[in-house]
């Protein structure tokens, strides 16, 4: 058994391994307007389905102007799922599928081009961001608003509001001796989120190393830097200001006036997104993700490997 690993831990020692907690790939800040000035404050409450939002729906529209009767007629669900469908990998590096990859949606934001100054609030959850676990691969309905309260127009750019994110992937840990588990870490990626009942800011983190249910070692700090991960996932994570927002190039044309319930589906592979460097180190093995109580191999990439947009009517059920 492992004697304590983390028992000298500095302060330090594992912070590096903030690099794991992104869900986009994604590089430095995107260059896109902030959907508020200042940027919108919130808190991210998780929940595993749709929250009552704090949408157009149940105030003004995003133009400006009150509609009428913002609480009826077809509405528009925006869900979010990943998957794990074989992706083929081609930059030579190791891969594991995370065991789960939870990310809390808090908001959700269409910009016409990307320096929109008046980008459009689709929803905006405040403190209760819903979770989704990309790697079982169930849909989860992020919000739900009426399509009426909504402007026309065509939208090229969206920017989703992330709380935390939440993530587990295999590892092996050398110490005293070698055992597999792995790391179930956690991460605030914006300020006044609510994580297990407690209001954290953003670069909050808590990593835990974990073996047969066994709880070796936990890490928590507020100090986490600013992931950086690989540009070739179509993401990029926008961590200007106090609130993070995934940014992704869309083309979505908002009718008001449609007949019927639509749904705007993102699906997210994560098959083996976790990506790591093999060392040659003595007792470390290829394709396993080595570490000790103060190092780990080299995390090159964390995040989506492709994303896929699909709008279309609500199907009945």
């Amino acid at each position: 058994m492992i004697a304590r690993p983390f028992a000298s831990l500095r302060p330090s020692a594992l912070v590096p391994l903030a690099f794991l907690s992104l869900l986009a790939c994604g590089g430095a800040a995107a260059d896109i307007a902030d959907p508020d000035s200042p940027p919108p404050n919130g808190s991210g409450q998780g929940s595993s389905g749709s929250a009552a939002p704090d949408s157009p729906g149940d105030g003004d529209s995003p133009d400006g102007t009150t509609p009428s009767d913002s609480t009826t007629g077809p509405r528009v669900a925006i869900t979010l799922q990943g998957s794990t469908a074989p992706f083929a990998h081609t930059d030579g590096w190791s891969g594991s599928t995370p065991k789960r990859q939870i990310v809390a949606i808090r908001s959700l934001y269409l910009l016409r081009s990307p320096t929109d100054a008046s980008p459009v609030k689709v929803f905006d959850h405040g403190a209760k961001a819903v979770e989704t676990d990309l790697v079982t691969g169930k849909k989860v309905e992020v919000a739900s608003v009426v399509a009426k309260t909504l402007p026309a127009g065509v939208f090229t750019v969206a920017k989703a509001g992330v709380a935390y994110v939440r993530y587990s992937v295999a590892a092996r840990m050398h110490s005293l001796v070698s055992v597999d588990g792995q790391y179930d870490n956690v991460q605030a990626l914006s300020d006044g989120v609510v994580i297990d009942g407690i209001t954290r800011d953003k670069g909050h983190f808590r990593y835990s190393f974990v073996a047969s249910g066994t709880t070796y070692g936990t890490l928590e700090g507020e100090d986490a830097p600013v992931p950086a991960v690989s540009t070739s996932g179509g993401l990029t994570l926008d961590t200007s200001g106090p609130q993070s927002f995934y940014v992704f190039p869309v083309q979505v044309a908002i009718d008001p006036n449609v007949a019927v319930d639509h749904e705007v589906n993102l699906e997210l592979n994560v098959h083996q997104s976790f990506r790591w460097q093999d060392q040659l180190v003595p007792g470390y093995s290829p394709k396993v993700f080595d570490t000790t109580p103060y190092t780990f191999e080299p995390v090159m990439a964390f995040g989506a490997n492709a994303l896929k947009l699909t709008i279309g009517p609500a199907a009945k059920l």
